[in-house]
């Protein structure tokens, strides 16, 4: 009987050793797609899913950077990752997917550049192992627009439509009076900024203000981008009485699911303005000059001082006031980037329950502090429970999705992590005497929320 237990144990043992050895021998990859399918045009926003694979689980995420390639605009709208799960010659492997935006300005070939992404993974279970993947070299061929310059980039878009509202009836105007004009680009699939500003032109005799645009994009429910809004506001003021017309504003764009450009405009505007009212009181007869009064220079001396006074007197009041209210922002900006601002979002993501709160929380003030990778600063600070609270916190972020009901429980993280900060402050207060500016900017309310460790 002994025997056979032993013969199973040592056979459950050289089955754990060879599974270990087989996620040793696996290393993370990266790999990238081409996700907008079909001609590429220039102008164009093109998507780019760049996967990033690890063994096992992550135990802290890839960090994917936003890259410069010459002759394009590369932007990451959405900030949220997906997770992904693969099984690779019976390994198992966690993979995160970034998807970038990007813009060819000019028609050619472009290679995405070599940049690192770094990570952190369990390549054994339990310990933490610094990972580095190089972004995939994915080649893209941009095509000129049909008719347009040189290659260059107009307008590319799935639709483009333009709308306009005036803040009254361009009909009913009289002499002085001012008209505002909004006029909105809406471009599907194309980012905001990428919209050409519209030319606001003026006919003779009438003065345009152009204010500054706002810019927004459309989502749908679920956080996708679907495309850009630009509005731009005008100010026509008219000065004179008559029948005036204000140009149309039309754009361009070149629709590459049917191959031809197409024009969408805001439609010029017919004004119709009246003379002002006549004044009343320009009727009257004008009143007989007053007799002119002697000059008193000694009064005028005295007004003089009193306002001169009264201006010294403003002057300092604000510079009085402009220093209490910096001393105020300073107090406000530094207790917002304080150290026990950011370990009370750790809290916060403790108590709410929500794993990726936590973990952006979590990660924050790792960062903020110093003590990254994480997993370090736990071995040296934390009890065993909440170091195997963090890991199993850790391993429920990259689970597959018929795992995803069988999330941690968070709250046993948020005494034991108090415990860790308390004595890893005790610490940082006995290595190293700290001026009383420097020391981090503790909230008693918070602090005397969490568990003593003594």
């Amino acid at each position: 009987m002994k025997l056979r237990i032993y013969a199973i144990l040592l056979g459950t043992f050289a089955l754990w050793l060879s599974l270990a050895n087989v996620a040793l021998a696996a290393d993370p990859f990266a790999r990238a797609t081409l996700a907008t399918k079909g001609t590429i045009y220039a102008g164009q926003q093109v998507e780019v899913d760049v996967d990033v694979f690890a063994p096992n689980y992550f135990l802290s995420p890839p960090q994917f950077p936003l890259f410069d390639l010459p002759g394009t605009v590369v932007t990451m709208p959405d900030d949220r990752g997906l997770n992904l799960n693969e099984t690779i010659d019976g390994v198992d492997f966690s993979g995160i997917r970034k998807t970038y935006v990007i813009t060819p300005q000019a028609a050619g070939d472009y290679t995405l550049p070599p940049v690192d992404i770094p990570f952190g993974y369990a390549a054994v279970p339990g310990e933490t192992t610094q990972g580095r993947v190089k972004l995939p070299t994915l080649r893209l061929t941009v095509t000129e627009v049909p008719g347009g310059a040189d290659g260059k980039a107009g307008v590319t878009a799935a639709k483009v439509t333009i709308t306009q509202v005036f803040d009254r009836d361009p009909a009913s105007l009289r002499a002085g009076d001012a008209l505002v004009r909004t006029v909105t680009f809406e471009a599907d699939g194309l980012a905001a900024m990428m919209i050409p500003e519209p030319s606001f032109e003026a006919p003779a005799g009438v003065k345009v203000y152009v204010h500054d645009p706002l810019l927004s994009e459309h989502r749908s429910d679920r956080g996708v981008f679907l495309g850009g809004v630009r509005k731009d506001t005008a100010t026509y003021v008219f000065a004179k009485a008559g029948t005036y017309t204000i140009p149309a504003i039309s754009l361009q764009w070149f629709n590459p699911s049917l191959g031809k450009t197409q024009t969408a405009e805001a439609p010029l505007a017919k004004v119709s303005v009246a003379a002002a009212p006549a004044d009343a009181t320009a009727l009257a007869p004008p009143h007989p000059p007053p007799e002119k009064a002697p000059f008193d220079w000694q009064w005028w001396v005295g007004a003089g001082l009193v306002v001169a006074a009264l201006a010294l007197l403003i002057h300092f009041a604000a510079v009085i006031a402009g220093r209490i209210q910096a001393w105020f922002d300073e107090i406000r900006t530094r207790k917002a980037q304080s150290e026990a601002t950011a370990f009370h979002r750790v809290d916060e993501g403790c108590r709410s329950g929500d794993a990726e709160r936590f973990e952006a929380a979590i990660d924050a003030w790792s960062r903020k502090t110093g003590n990254v990778p994480m997993t370090q600063w736990l071995d040296r600070f934390a009890d065993p429970e909440t170091r195997a609270a963090f890991a199993n916190h850790q391993q429920s972020l990259y689970r597959d999705q018929q795992d995803a009901a069988q999330k941690p429980n968070l709250l046993p993280l948020r005494a034991g992590l108090g415990k860790a900060r308390s004595r890893w402050l005790e610490q940082i207060f006995d290595d190293e005497p700290v001026p009383a500016n420097e020391l981090p900017d503790l909230n008693p309310a918070f602090d005397a929320d969490l568990p003593t460790s003594r």
